[in-house]
């Protein structure tokens, strides 16, 4: 690849941009030369037209054509003037010249007057014409009597502008050439040649004998290139330096040979004494290892009865919930079926007693209105309690059928809440608590119904038996919210709440802060297990001392199968 000078490369961009600049100032000041010249070749034209304007307008309102004729043509031969139109005020064209008097015929009428005209490549003044008549010694009046409009050509401006710059220019390009030669010259006295000095002299390096390669400054000024030939000789002094360390180098390499050939053949012999002892030792750990398999493999064992029995121990409590349920479903059915048994108890003596009175022949009036009385008030006895029975039996069958069933079906979110409310009564009537249901009517799942009857209960009771001892008129709150396929649910109570330790242990199997009082510690678990596995979403709990529990529980509307 050829090589090029950085001198050269630095005088034709220092050359370039010089040429660039001055071009750019000889560009401006022919633009402003044009301008200049334009504009007064606009004033000269404008001040024609005062010129002629007295006599032009008396010539037309006189009706004198071969005035109007005279005058025109005498604008038409100035050399600036390249067309003239007179107008009257009847649109009449009165004296016209030019090439492209056409064009201002047609268009005069779009013209501003007493305002620059262009148009092409012409360029001019349409004057307005108006005669004064003197009435009486104090008064004149003046009349519109048409248009003048003279038109000039760019060319003249392009002549002028040539004629002004002309000199400028030639002026420019002669410095050009008379700066870009001094420049020229001092570059290759001050750099080319001396950068050129200097490449030859590193050319010509022996590395044999360094001390004789230096270099001697290329000019004798204190410059770069002077800089550069320090750096150059600097470097050479390091390269002695180095050159002297690498032979003390090789020579402290040629003895640490000899020694390291010495360690060999020392490593060699531990070596294979340390062989033998590694055999030994792989034995012992291939034993070792036997062992830990042994030791994994019933591990896994314990693991596995340890899941089992937990499994158990957790359908243990549900079926155990279950039988509270069913235990307190019997007493509360106990009731309405009571007073249903003493109402028809009641009712069949009253019809006993009427038919010996009609056998007898000593029925009243007034007895068959008390007997019609007594039926109608067992009647509607009757019907209250055993349509309280039905609703607690239903409630039972949904809730207990649910709990022993994996089915997926569709729930009204909050009618369901109500049935498992209404199958813990037996629970809360003991109590002064209450519950309190916020949200959506008509929010409905596709889940497993008894996983949610579990949680509903499971939340309900903990609270009612770890949240609200010492508090005889509890709160639970639970508030449904919905988006497009999530359900949001939150449950609160006002109870005693817990500390911030136990809160971490809250989800744990077995945790629980009534042990020995009756709680296994796997209502929350279960209940995590549910929200986790079975509805696939999420739950979090929020608690302080004496400000009460808050569960905040979230998974998809449908649940897969």
């Amino acid at each position: 690849m050829a090589v090029v000078s950085i001198s050269k490369q630095l005088l034709n961009k220092v050359l370039l941009a010089y040429v660039l600049l001055t071009m750019t100032v000889m560009a401006v000041q022919v633009l402003f030369s044009y301008m200049s010249v334009k504009k007064e070749i606009s004033a000269e034209l404008t001040q024609l037209k005062h010129t002629i304007d007295d006599s032009l307008s008396q010539a037309i309102w006189e009706l004198n054509d071969r005035q109007i004729d005279a005058i025109g043509k005498g604008l038409s031969d100035m050399k600036l003037v390249q067309a003239v139109l007179v107008i009257d005020e009847y649109d009449t064209v009165r004296y016209r010249s030019g090439l492209d008097t056409d064009y201002a015929v047609e268009n005069y009428k779009s013209f501003k007057p007493n305002e620059s005209v262009e148009f092409n490549e012409y360029f001019g003044f349409n004057g307005s014409l108006d005669y004064i008549v003197t009435e009486g010694q104090a008064s004149n009046k003046g009349y519109h009597v048409g248009n003048i409009i003279i038109l000039s050509n760019i060319s003249n401006i392009y002549y002028a502008v040539i004629v002004q710059t002309m000199f400028p220019i030639i002026g420019a390009l002669f410095s050009i050439f008379l700066i870009s030669y001094v420049i020229k010259r001092l570059f290759h006295n001050l750099l080319t040649t001396p950068l050129e000095m200097l490449s030859y002299g590193i050319s010509q390096i022996n590395l044999s004998n360094l001390s004789q390669s230096k270099l001697d400054p290329p000019s004798g000024q204190n410059d770069e290139l002077s800089v550069l030939t320090d750096s150059f000789n600097l470097l050479i002094n390091k390269l002695i330096e180095y050159k002297d360390n690498l032979e003390l180098a090789q020579s402290e390499l040629v003895d640490a040979n000899i020694r390291l050939d010495k360690q060999n053949l020392d490593l060699e012999q531990e070596v294979t004494k340390k062989t033998s002892t590694l055999s030994q030792a792989n034995q012992e750990l291939a034993l070792q290892k036997e062992e830990l398999v042994e030791s994994e493999r019933e591990l896994r064992h314990s693991l596995a009865q340890l899941t089992q029995t937990q499994n158990q121990l957790v359908q243990s409590e549900k079926m155990a919930s279950l039988g509270s349920l069913v235990a307190g479903i019997s007493h509360e059915i106990n009731t309405p079926v009571g007073i249903g048994v003493t109402a028809v108890t009641y009712l069949s003596e009253c019809v006993e007693q009427l038919s010996k009175e009609m056998n007898g022949k000593t029925l009243t009036q007034t007895k068959m209105q008390t007997f019609i009385s007594d039926a109608n008030n067992s009647c509607e006895l009757l019907t209250s309690n055993l349509n309280k029975a039905s609703q607690l039996i239903q409630s039972f069958k949904d809730i207990a059928v649910d709990q022993t069933s994996e089915a997926i079906r569709d729930v009204n979110l909050i009618s369901y809440l109500n049935e498992v409310i209404t199958s813990l009564q037996p629970k809360l009537k003991r109590t002064e608590h209450k519950v309190e249901v916020y949200g959506d009517e008509d929010i409905v799942l596709h889940c497993r119904a008894g996983a949610l009857s579990q949680m509903f209960t499971n939340l309900i009771l903990n609270s009612i038996v770890h949240a609200f001892e010492g508090i005889d008129q509890g709160v639970m709150t639970f508030t449904f919210k919905t988006d497009a396929d999530t359900v949001y649910i939150s449950y609160k109570d006002n109870g005693n709440g817990i500390s911030e330790e136990n809160l971490a242990m809250l989800f744990e199997p077995f945790f629980t802060t009534k042990r020995g009082q009756g709680g296994s510690g796997l209502g929350t678990h279960i209940l995590y297990n549910i929200v986790t596995q079975s509805f696939s979403g999420k739950i979090t709990a929020q608690s302080a001392p004496g400000e009460g529990l808050e569960y905040t529980i979230n998974f998809p509307i449908k649940q897969e199968i």
